[in-house]
């Protein structure tokens, strides 16, 4: 009995923790939060931004933070000075 709780909350923290690494979180550490907090970890997921994007200084659109120009307004920008959103 206790076996099969360990192994449906080891499957049921892997939904949360495929959601969030999409969005460029931690796997294990999402699975390991989803597996212990399934109610929580997984509405806490879906909410995340995606850190892998953020605003450009200028236009305010998305671009990634990796970026030295932005594809909308062509401006150049440093990956410092972009703007978490």
């Amino acid at each position: 009995m206790t076996g099969t709780v360990l192994v449906v909350a080891a499957l049921l923290g892997l939904i949360p923790a495929s959601i969030a690494s999409r969005k460029g979180g931690s796997f294990v550490g999402w699975w390991f939060f989803g597996a212990l907090l399934f109610i929580v970890a997984l509405p806490a997921a879906l909410m995340k931004k995606d850190s892998r994007y953020a605003a450009c200084p200028y236009c305010r659109e998305a671009v990634r933070t990796d970026a030295s120009v932005c594809p909308h307004c062509q401006r150049e920008i440093t990956p410092p000075a972009v703007v978490a959103s």
